[in-house]
Order: C-alpha cells, then sequence, then structure tokens
C-alpha cells in the first residue's frame, strides 16, 4: 500500500528537538535486565544490542558501518553510481535485517553526496556507539515502564552531511515510526543526549499507538496532527524538562490561523497541505512544526479536562475523540 506508506513517513519522519536544557537522570528504580552485543552470523558489518525490560526484548541495530562502507567504495572509486552502491552497501542489508521489505531508495534512506563528511561522520558515530546505545536504553525503559508495548527493533543511521538544517539546528536526530514494533532513527555526532532520549520516547510512543490503534487504511490530516501530538505529550511526561519549540504557545493570531486551517483541511489526505504545517506556509503566516504544536495543545487540553485518564487509555483514543474533549472542540468538527 505505497499510499499509505509515504503518509506513514510523512507522518513519522522529520522530528526536530531545539533548546534542549540539562540532563535527565534516570529513575533509581528503573533496572536494566540484561544486555549483550552482538554480531549477527549473517552480517559481517551488522552490530546487534540487544537489552530487555519487564518481559519486553529490544534490539538496537546500527547501519553504521555499512554506511561507512558505502562512503569508503565511492572515495575510492568517484565513478561509480552512488545509488547503485547505497542500494547495495546499506538499503540492501537494512531489508535484510528488518521485516521492512517495501521500502525504497529516498524514503527514508539515500545516498549521500558529501562522500567524505560522511565517512568522518560515521567514524564519530562508530567510536560513540555504545554511549549512544545507553541512552536509547534508557530512555525505552523509561518510556516501557509508563507504557508497555511490543517487543522492538531501533534501527539507526547516520545523518546524510546534507541535512544541514537538521544537523545545524534541529538537533542532529530524526525518526521514522513503520510499525508497532520497528522504528528507525537518523543520528548525526553532534546530537546530545536530551535529544535522543526525548526523540526514542516520541517514536516509542508511535509504537504502542499502532499496536492499539492500527494503522487505518486512509490517514487524515487531523489524524496525522493528533498522532504527533500525543508522541509529544507521551515524551514530555517521560522528559518533563526537556523544552522543544513547538511546545511554546502561538501567539493568538498563529494560532486561530493553524485552527482554521485544520477546520478546513482536517479531513483532507493532502500531504501538501501538511507538508505546510510541518514546515510551514509563509502565504498564510502558519509557523513550522505546527502540526506538532497544535497536536501538543490539543491533546494537553483534553487530559486537563479528562485528569483521571490514564496514559494508555488516551493513547487508546482517535483523533475525534481528543479533540472533542478538548477546549478546542468547537473549532474543528
Amino acid at each position: 500500500m505505497r499510499r499509505l506508506k509515504n503518509l506513514s513517513i510523512l507522518l513519522l519522519f522529520v522530528l526536530f528537538i531545539w533548546g534542549c536544557t540539562e540532563v535527565i537522570e534516570q529513575d533509581e528504580g528503573i533496572e536494566e535486565e540484561a544486555h549483550e552485543i552482538m554480531k549477527d552470523d549473517n552480517s559481517s558489518a551488522e552490530t546487534t544490542y540487544r537489552f530487555s525490560y519487564k518481559g519486553q526484548e529490544f534490539k538496537i541495530i546500527s547501519f553504521f558501518d555499512e554506511s561507512l562502507e558505502y562512503a569508503r567504495t565511492i572515495s575510492e572509486n568517484p565513478e561509480l553510481d552512488k545509488k547503485a552502491i547505497y542500494t547495495e552497501y546499506v538499503l540492501e542489508p537494512f531489508k535484510e535485517q528488518s521485516s521492512i521489505k517495501d521500502i525504497t531508495l529516498g524514503d527514508p534512506l539515500s545516498p549521500s553526496w558529501e562522500i567524505e563528511q560522511l565517512e568522518k561522520k560515521t567514524s564519530e558515530l562508530l567510536e560513540n556507539q555504545e554511549q549512544i546505545n545507553k541512552w536509547i536504553e534508557e530512555a525505552i525503559s523509561k518510556a516501557a515502564e509508563l507504557l508497555p508495548g511490543k517487543d522492538t527493533n531501533i534501527y539507526i543511521f547516520p545523518v546524510n552531511p546534507e541535512e544541514w538544517h537538521l544537523i545545524n539546528t534541529g538537533g542532529g536526530m530524526s525518526g521514522l515510526t513503520f510499525s508497532e514494533s520497528d522504528f528507525l532513527l537518523m543520528i548525526d555526532p553532534s546530537v546530545s543526549e536530551e535529544t535522543v532520549k526525548y526523540i526514542v520516547a516520541h517514536e516509542y510512543h508511535h509504537t504502542v499507538n499502532i499496536l492499539h490503534n492500527s494503522v487505518p487504511i486512509e490517514y487524515n490530516i487531523l489524524d496525522l496532527t493528533i498522532q504527533e501530538g500525543k508522541a509529544d505529550t507521551f515524551a514530555s511526561i517521560v522528559y518533563p524538562e526537556i523544552k522543544v519549540i513547538w511546545k511554546e504557545p502561538f501567539s493568538s493570531d498563529e494560532e486561530a490561523k493553524v485552527l482554521e486551517e485544520l477546520s478546513v483541511y482536517g479531513k483532507s489526505m493532502d500531504f501538501v497541505i501538511y507538508d505546510k504545517l510541518v514546515y510551514g506556509n509563509s502565504r498564510k503566516d502558519i509557523p513550522s512544526f505546527s502540526n506538532y504544536k497544535i497536536g501538543y495543545q490539543i491533546t494537553e487540553s483534553f487530559i486537563e479536562n479528562n485528569p483521571d485518564i490514564s496514559i494508555l487509555d488516551w493513547t487508546k483514543k482517535g483523533a475525534k475523540e481528543i479533540v472533542a474533549g478538548s477546549k478546542y472542540s468547537d473549532f474543528l468538527h
């Protein structure tokens, strides 16, 4: 279902972290059960880090070695077709190691043209891989303590050096959730501990949301917006001291414009319209990340109006129920 897969990628791929604050300490009551680092027999490069938490099994599968091999191959043979080499060295190994068989080049994995920088940055990630694994493990354990889910695979790739906006102003990391048991992270070596943990908590919530709500045949813009809002609300519960720019309130004019856009187009499945909420629409004075911001505000309002509801119960609720139970019910219908 190509339409659904593209929409899921649009929904979950780019998540930027801005303005992170001080390091959050791991709760004392959360303990690691077991972990191991291993080389899979059918792959000489791919490294899998396994751990468990209260019956859930997790695998962090990095593709730094594969990305480095791509970069070195192109560096030594610049005449080679980058797309073909990337497909052979990175994309196909990923498809073999995951259950995600229909992913194609560009959504979200694509070859970098800045080979020297990719090689340098990927080498740095390999040096810091043990620390990155521990940050992910800590975030997953805290998230699973609050909201149990299924056994989960986390796939890690380097951010392409061309993604300068993400690297320089977005915290150096993005995430994409494929299913109730698979999500992908793109990481730059400049990433902070806070960024890693917040995004992992956000993506983990998407997996549990999909587990309980499944993936509908057709998402609309309101569905996508509230799904992101629920994930940000959850990440903020797990890490309340981490600040992100899209959780800051709109101005009254901005909020009115975004609500009007959702009121008109909330039932639409037009990716271009949703894209304007993600990246902003200067013609309509709609700021970037409006989907995250308004989704978060609506979800927070719903919880404020229903203070006794559990995380699992509001996670299970659909977009219409969340909106109807919030202070925004009159604006969006």
